[in-house]
Order: structure tokens, then sequence, then C-alpha cells
């Protein structure tokens, strides 16, 4: 079998591009040819641990520079030139709104398979890429949902729509400790992820806890204005901000609360790494994604969206209790073996069974 994934940029280091890899990594050790295909120019490092098995071609579309839209337009030239190369039956699955678009612009070919793999939430699209997918996203083979939420508008795109979710990317075999006074957020710093918000709830939190601190791992086009936020506010000493790491299961292991704040999600994978590594979570209950691995009460707490003195009493509870931190960790470990490898990638295994026939 061979398989493609297109992605914006594979060293970018968000949940798309760890997804990538994971299931890069399996279908390869299975002895099928993979080959991860970025559209971005080359790096020469990366956050992730990908298996020498696996080739990754560079489009060489520098992503950093120039005219957006000429950028966008050579990136339409650049993937139909690669796999018009291509005579081998191929599985080809964008990764992410963009370069799922990309791919249902290839030309059909009956030697290709096209799978569109939503990676956010339905709604969180902006206006011209979701007029664009409304066009041409009826040109893939398959649709993957992360969660059963979007799957009803999706189908009014594409009649062929499955729901698989995201693998957790690793599970340790002790999880953490919960003893650190340390609340940790990941993510990309960008307005849907809501960092803004994080330190408005952490900004209460410090008024009824004087220890704890607020780790955030993570980069993006909104830092300085966070980092100058986090001056305004006198919240230097407490809140630190550290870019992407290839030691992310350290970090999560040396917290003992996770938080997550974003306005807009699909299926987190952060949420599912910090159940793996026992952490209680504490998330708005945005429309996707959270309610679909955590449960409140239970393995974290899920507050209504924007509540920001909700949120910082549940976490100076969390703080204030350790075993209730260990009980929500516990649970944490025992419900995210749903989304364990062999279970989400036997779902990607009997969806290629069902599209081979067409090749």
């Amino acid at each position: 079998m061979n398989i493609a994934f297109l992605v914006h940029d594979i060293h970018f280091g968000g949940g798309g591009e760890r997804v990538t890899v994971n299931m890069a990594n399996y279908f390869a050790t299975k002895g099928d040819e993979v080959t991860i295909v970025s559209i971005s120019t080359r790096k020469t490092v990366s956050i992730f641990q990908i298996n020498t098995l696996v080739h990754i071609d560079y489009l060489d579309i520098d992503q950093d520079s120039g005219n957006n839209l000429i950028r966008k337009i050579q990136s339409v030239f650049a993937v139909t030139k690669y796999f018009t190369k291509i005579s081998d039956p191929i599985f080809i699955l964008g990764i992410g709104t963009y370069p799922t678009l990309l791919a249902a612009l290839l030309p059909k070919r009956e030697n290709q398979i096209k799978i569109g793999c939503q990676h956010g939430s339905f709604a969180s699209v902006k206006y011209l890429w979701s007029f664009l997918r409304r066009l041409f996203w009826r040109r893939l083979n398959m649709v993957v949902s992360l969660t059963g939420y979007d799957v009803p508008k999706l189908l009014k795109l594409n009649k062929n729509v499955c729901v698989i979710p995201n693998s957790v990317s690793f599970f340790p075999e002790l999880p953490a400790a919960l003893r650190n006074n340390t609340i940790l957020s990941i993510g990309r710093i960008d307005y849907p992820k809501g960092f803004d918000l994080s330190l408005e709830v952490f900004s209460h939190f410090c008024l009824l806890n004087e220890d704890w601190k607020l780790r955030i791992i993570g980069d993006g086009p909104l830092r300085k204005t966070i980092e100058a936020t986090i001056k305004r506010e006198g919240l230097t000493e407490r809140v630190s901000i550290l870019p992407s790491t290839d030691k992310i299961v350290e970090e999560y292991l040396n917290a003992s609360v996770f938080m997550m704040t974003s306005r807009t999600e699909g299926l987190p994978m952060v949420l599912l790494e910090a159940q793996a590594c026992g952490l209680p979570i504490v998330a708005f209950d945005c429309e996707t994604g959270p309610s679909e691995i955590v449960t409140n009460n239970e393995n974290g707490y899920l507050i209504a969206d924007y509540n920001i003195e909700k949120m910082s009493q549940q976490l100076a509870e969390l703080a204030s209790d350790f075993d209730k931190r260990k009980e929500f960790g516990e649970n944490a470990r025992n419900n995210v073996r749903k989304f364990f490898p062999d279970q989400v990638f036997a779902q990607w295994e009997r969806l290629f069974e069902q599209l081979s026939s067409a090749i």
C-alpha cells in the first residue's frame, strides 16, 4: 500500500503534524510505502521522531516570506506536479483544511484515492476557506472527521464521511507524580487557542493561590502580545513561555494540572497526551473536542465557555487537593486507552480496505 500525507509544514509542531507522524510511523513499520509531502521548505530540525522508513519530500514553498496569495497559487501547481508524476496506486491524505483543498484540486485519476482529514472544528474555518471547501471538497473520495458532532455539516459537502479520532502519541509506564505546583498549557499561541483567556484565568487563580505557576509550551503569532500581557499584569514570576520541544513527555510528567482555554478545537492531541500522563484537565467546553475526551468531575472539569471565574475556582480546588488530582489522573489514564493506536489505526486500515476496491 502506498500512502502520502500532504501537510503544510511537517516541522511546524502542531497536533496535525503529530498525528501525521504517528500514522506514518505505524504504516511504515507495517511495510507500507509511506511519504510525507511537506509543502514548506526543508528544515534540519524536527521535534518529532520520524521513522527512517518514512520518506519526506519537500515542495519548497517558503511559507514565511513573500505574498501569501502567490504562495497559495504556487502550492497548487507544486502539489499537482508532484502527484502527476506518481503512477502507482496511492492514498493521498490531506491533513487540515488547506492541504485537503489542495488534494481535492488534483485532477481525477483512477490510481489515486483522495482523503480529506479535518483537524479543527467545522465552524473554525474562515469564510474564504469555507467557501472553497463547499466548492471542491465534493471531489474527495472520503472526508474523515475527528468527532461525530461535525458529521451532519460535512455530509453537505461530501456524501462520504466517516469518524476516526486521533490516537494518543505515548503512554508512559509511570504517570505524573502530581506533586509539582505547575499548571501546564500547550499549543500554538494564536487567537483560536485562547492563551489570552489562560492569562485571565490565571490572574484570578493567583488571588486564590500564592504558590502555583503556569507553564506555557508553544509559539505563534501572538506570542509577543501574550508576553506583554504577562509583564503588564505582573505575572513574570509565575508564568513562563517556552518553545515547542522534543521533550514534551517530560513537560507533562513534571506538571500536576493541564489547562486548556481554546475557543475552537477539533479533537485536541494535547488533552489525549495529558490524560496519557495522568494529568487532571480543566478545559473550556468549546463546541467540539474537550467533551469527547474529558468527563466532567471524573477525570477533569469542563467549564462553560469563557467562564473565567469558574475555571479559576476549579484550578484552585485541584491545586489544594492532591487526592482529587490523583483520582482524576488515574481516571484519565483509564479513559485514554480507547484512543490507543492499535484501536485507532485498525479503523484506518478498514477504511483503506474499503476504498482500495476503487483503485
